[in-house]
């Protein structure tokens, strides 16, 4: 495993790729360029936060019709039931509805974040808001405009969870488009 690990973007998939490098010993760092992290997903937990669907996984994975193949590993290393135990192992009890949407029985997403940023936290993971991703060199150097000035990182490892430019005022602004363009990625 490298050593250390920078995550753009504190959304739900910033947080769980941070989870699982920390728990291959990974130095983590995770940087958002706005003032507070997972807007989107307490956004989505005004309505309940619906996590995950109560089913088999056969049926579960059924559900994303032409990508079910390519997401099938991924669902077999985390799908429903890991979904449920990820979420009451951070103290959000949950329940399935009678359509079979699974809820934490708190009906928001607060205190499950909450509980999230701590477990990393304890785990080590340094969380830097108001740090807006603008360069990457071809040597692989990130570099951010933060609070304090410009900051410079090489990762041994780099994850770009930048979620995509529907809400801008909750998470991404689409910006990441033209970095990743000038490198040829898109």
């Amino acid at each position: 495993m490298s050593n250390s690990a920078l995550i753009i973007g504190a959304g739900p998939a910033g947080l769980m790729a941070a989870e699982r490098l920390l728990a291959q010993g990974a130095q983590v760092q995770i940087f958002d360029a706005k003032p507070s992290i997972g807007r989107k997903f307490l956004m989505a937990g005004k309505s309940g936060l619906n996590l995950t669907k109560n089913e088999p996984l056969a049926i579960f994975q059924n559900q994303y019709y032409g990508a079910s193949a390519q997401l099938a590993p991924m669902l077999n290393d985390f799908g429903p039931a890991d979904v449920m135990r990820w979420a009451n192992a951070l103290g959000a009890d949950v329940f399935s509805g009678s359509s079979g949407r699974v809820f934490p029985k708190a009906m928001k997403a607060s205190p499950l974040l909450r509980a999230w940023l701590v477990r990393l936290q304890d785990a080590g993971a340094e969380l830097r808001v108001k740090s807006r991703w603008k360069t990457l060199s071809k040597d692989g150097c990130f570099g951010f405009e933060t609070p304090s000035g410009p900051a410079q990182i090489t990762p041994d490892v780099a994850v770009l969870a930048l979620g995509g430019g529907s809400w801008k005022k909750l998470g991404s602004d689409g910006q990441w488009v033209d970095i990743l363009a000038q490198h040829g990625v898109l």
